[in-house]
C-alpha cells in the first residue's frame, strides 16, 4: 500500500487536474479508507460517513479520512459507478459524470468548507477515544450476561467506527466473555 505521504500527494494532484470523479479507497484489513478529496466524494455521494481529521507521520499538513467495512461498499454504490482495481489493496470507483454537475468553483468551495468543519484530533484524544469509545457502548443491555453482550454487539455501529474503535470494541467483549465462561 502506498505511504501517506504519497497518498496526499495524489489526492491533490486529482484535485487540481480534471479526474475529480475517482474515488480512491485503500484497504486496510477488511476495512476500506478513503482520504482527503475522495473522503469528501465518498460522504458527499455515497454515504454520510464519520469523518477524521489528524497528522500524520510524513504528512506535512493534517489529513482528512474516512473507513468502513469493505462489505458495505456495494450498497452505497451510486447506480453507474465503475470500480476497478488499481494496484494491490488500492481500488478506484469513477463516479459518474451526473454527480459532479456543480461547477468546478461550487465544488472547490464545498470541499474547502468541508475540511475546516472538520476538527482535528490531537494524539491525546485518539488514545483516549480508543478507551472511552469501548466504555460508552457499555450501556446497551447488561453487559454482564451473554444476552447483554449479544445486545452489545447488535447495537454496535461497526460502519460508522474506525478500525481502531472497532478492535477496542471487540477486546473489551472477548474480556467480558471471559469472565462469563
Amino acid at each position: 500500500m502506498a505511504v501517506i505521504k504519497e497518498i496526499v500527494e495524489q489526492e491533490k494532484q486529482r484535485m487540481s487536474s480534471g479526474v475529480r470523479n475517482e474515488l480512491h479507497l485503500y484497504r486496510e484489513g477488511t476495512f476500506l479508507r478513503a482520504y482527503d478529496w475522495s473522503a469528501w466524494l465518498a460522504c458527499r455521494h455515497l454515504h454520510e460517513f464519520k469523518v477524521n481529521k489528524r497528522r500524520f507521520k510524513g504528512a506535512e499538513e493534517p489529513v482528512v479520512y474516512i473507513g468502513f467495512p469493505e462489505g458495505s461498499l456495494q450498497k452505497w454504490m451510486p447506480e453507474g459507478a465503475e470500480q476497478h482495481v488499481a494496484e494491490e489493496n488500492h481500488l478506484v470507483l469513477t463516479l459518474p459524470d451526473l454527480l459532479m454537475a456543480d461547477s468546478m468553483e461550487t465544488i472547490d468551495n464545498d470541499y474547502a468548507e468541508w475540511c475546516e468543519a472538520i476538527p482535528l484530533m490531537e494524539a491525546r484524544e485518539r488514545s483516549k477515544k480508543g478507551s472511552a469509545g469501548a466504555d460508552s457502548e457499555m450501556t446497551a443491555g447488561n453487559p454482564t450476561t451473554l444476552t447483554g453482550i449479544m445486545q452489545r454487539i447488535l447495537a454496535f455501529p461497526i460502519e460508522s467506527k474506525s478500525p481502531l474503535e472497532s478492535v477496542a470494541f471487540l477486546a473489551d467483549v472477548k474480556q467480558q466473555l471471559a469472565t462469563l465462561i
